[in-house]
């Protein structure tokens, strides 16, 4: 049986890290007029704190309701109205240093939206190198997460940005500013995702062996039907106005993908029918700077290419061998009209390996994914991680290698579930080429 938790302990650390907030109130003294970039350095330096709060602080903060973090908040209206940050922490409880420095956070931060009409921080300055992060204003589904008792300072910290750090486990962090105005973006309750899937896909690997290793990589594939399935997938996404279309890993060839991207551009722009913000077809084995990568290319809803992404997992099995890939070498996000969208690749999300995912504070993960049942599972797992943490929901695509399930479907879908533990493997076969998915419950 675990021994009873040592409050002394405890203790000691929350007095190591109030020392640390009266450095910081120190250093604010001194601000009598506060500009946009002081408040917004002292928000990510309060930010920055109340994340390294040992345990105690954040269970009660998980403890306090809104309407008493508001109550707190208004007692700082008038200072930081006027410029001045002016704050302290003494002889409070774990619950008072709680309640006291959220209410700080969630005032300076209301302060810096409101005066977005006169103090603006535009895309080119979201990145803040001297303090390590990134500084997001929230939009759409971002701004409208709702907040309540019970949930983590992770989630309902701050309103109406977000911080996210510049490093997650040695990933640099690269955010794309890709907003293109969709007319579904900013209610959550109407956004649809599709997931595309080809009928009879082989794929063709080769191999090599290092020092006895065996490796592989994918040379070529053959789905006869897949041109076909392509005009279908688009044509629906189209028609159901969705927010983001994806395709599984290793299934999109480069000339497939031109094709896919060629639909897109072509499309009656005269028919009123709006474009998806995010197309991801699928990835592919290319060649990259320092060898062969599992690559995925995002594009907007005008076939403009937003991004690359490479895969920083490689895959290996008994049958197959490793995965011959180079590991990519950095995290993507997408700031939409919508929300922050990451990528990631099949195993990078996935709970079997070390994922930075599980760390990256977004609104919807978008995974091209190919694997077996143990696979999804495992992407299920991590999904319900950052949504616990974050409120993040997940989206994967994956193409089967191998699976249980007789039902004949193409593929195993996680759709953008609140719980994507609840539903078991069976329930996510998709048996069509294209299926739109809504926001879940």
């Amino acid at each position: 049986m675990p021994g009873p938790v040592d409050n002394r302990t405890e203790r000691a650390a929350f007095a190591v890290w109030k020392t640390a907030a009266q450095e910081l109130a120190q250093g604010h003294e001194a601000i009598t007029n506060a500009s946009r970039d002081e408040l917004r350095k002292a928000l990510v330096d309060l930010d920055a704190l109340f994340r390294s709060a040992p345990g105690s602080v954040h269970k009660a903060y998980r403890n306090l309701t809104e309407k008493r973090i508001d109550q707190a908040r208004e007692t700082f209206t008038d200072t930081i109205g006027d410029g001045h940050l002016s704050w302290s922490l003494s002889d409070e409880t774990p619950e008072l240093a709680a309640l006291r420095m959220g209410g700080l956070i969630r005032e300076i931060d209301r302060v810096l939206a409101e005066r977005r009409s006169h103090w603006p921080i535009g895309p080119s300055e979201w990145h803040i190198e001297q303090l390590g992060c990134w500084f997001i204003p929230r939009h759409g589904v971002s701004a409208l997460r709702p907040a309540r008792r019970g949930q983590a300072y992770s989630k309902r910290g701050t309103l109406f940005h977000r911080i996210l750090p510049a490093l997650i486990q040695g990933y640099p962090i690269h955010v794309v500013d890709s907003r293109t105005l969709h007319s579904a973006s900013k209610d959550a309750s109407k956004w649809k995702m599709g997931a595309c899937l080809f009928k009879m896909l082989k794929l063709n690997p080769e191999f090599i062996f290092v020092d006895d290793d065996k490796r592989f990589t994918v040379a070529s594939l053959e789905a006869p039907s897949a041109g076909d399935a392509i005009a279908v997938q688009i044509g629906q996404a189209l028609r159901e106005n969705c927010i983001a279309v994806v395709w599984p890993e290793l299934t999109v060839p480069p000339d497939l993908r031109e094709r896919i991207i060629k639909l897109i551009r072509e499309r009656d722009v005269a028919d009123e029918l709006e474009a998806p913000e995010i197309l991801i077809p699928g990835t592919w084995h290319e060649a990259g700077d320092h060898g062969t990568v599992n690559r995925a290319r995002i594009y907007d809803g005008y076939g403009e290419e937003r991004l690359i992404y490479d895969k920083i997992a490689p895959y290996a099995d008994d049958d197959w061998g490793a995965e011959n890939i180079t590991a990519g070498d950095r995290i993507c996000v997408l700031a939409t009209e919508g929300a922050l969208i990451g990528v990631a690749i099949c195993l990078d999300f996935c709970d079997v390996c070390a994922t930075p995912f599980n760390e990256l504070d977004v609104d919807v993960m978008l995974v091209p994914s190919m694997g077996n049942d143990r696979t999804m599972q495992g992407h299920q797992i991590t999904a319900a991680q950052v949504e616990v943490r974050f409120g993040t929901r997940s989206f994967v695509v994956q193409h089967p290698t191998h699976t249980a399930f007789k039902d004949e479907r193409l593929g195993t879908i996680l759709p953008l579930l609140k719980e994507p533990s609840s539903v078991s493997a069976r329930e996510l076969g998709q048996k069509t080429v294209w299926t739109a998915y809504k926001w879940g419950p």
